[in-house]
């Protein structure tokens, strides 16, 4: 069987993008690396047999570093994990967590067309998406009393186009970056949203948000 040609993907809304970086330097400087809401999106897929074909998944997401600086990325997650683990699983996070204080600098070192997950490869999601690559990622933050930039309400949905990835230079960033924090994941897959679209959707809009 021939493998599906996924499309490249377009570049997300820059505010997006800047978001997603300051978020995650947030989530570093502040929470010792405590996920935050606005890296937990919905992942909306067609689910033959739910009542209404769809189903939507919690997720976990990364953002990619740009294609220029990707292998060295990678290298850089493996040998400081391979380094510190003779110290034990908190020395690796605590250095992982000090390293991507420094990491998430640069808004311009990040690719702008795709956000990623790691996920156990028998998850239901993972099989809708091998199905029907075409989704949406949901992200919801709505607390109304937070006005900072990285808090403040936002409810954006990203149409993207999905691939399910268990090997190549993808899997490998995405596969170091998540041992830092989790260990080796083993009978994992890292799946690759390239974005499409975005839209507003607070209140029951949708207005497509401006790449």
């Amino acid at each position: 069987m021939l493998k599906r040609k996924t499309p490249p993907g377009s570049p997300m809304p820059r505010e997006l993008l800047e978001w997603q970086i300051a978020v995650r330097r947030f989530t570093m400087d502040e929470r010792n690396g405590a996920p935050h809401a606005g890296v937990a999106p919905l992942v909306t897929v067609r689910q033959p047999g739910s009542v209404l074909g769809v189903v939507s998944h919690s997720i976990i997401c990364g953002v990619l570093p740009s294609a220029a600086l990707l292998l060295d990325s990678t290298k850089e997650f493996r040998s400081l994990y391979e380094s510190r683990i003779v110290d034990g699983a908190r020395d690796v996070y605590d250095a992982g967590v000090d390293y991507l204080k420094r990491y998430y600098a640069r808004v311009d070192d990040f690719d702008a067309c795709s956000i990623t997950t790691l996920l156990s490869s028998e998850l239901p999601v993972v099989d809708a998406l091998r199905a029907e690559p075409r989704c949406a990622l949901v992200f919801y933050v709505f607390d109304l009393s937070d006005r900072s930039e990285v808090g403040r309400l936002r409810c954006l949905q990203m149409d993207a186009i999905a691939e399910v990835l268990e090997e190549g230079p993808v899997y490998d960033n995405v596969w170091w970056h998540n041992t830092l924090f989790h260990g080796p994941a083993d009978a994992s897959v890292v799946v690759q949203f390239r974005h499409v679209d975005s839209w507003d959707t607070r209140f029951g809009r949708l207005e497509r948000v401006a790449s």
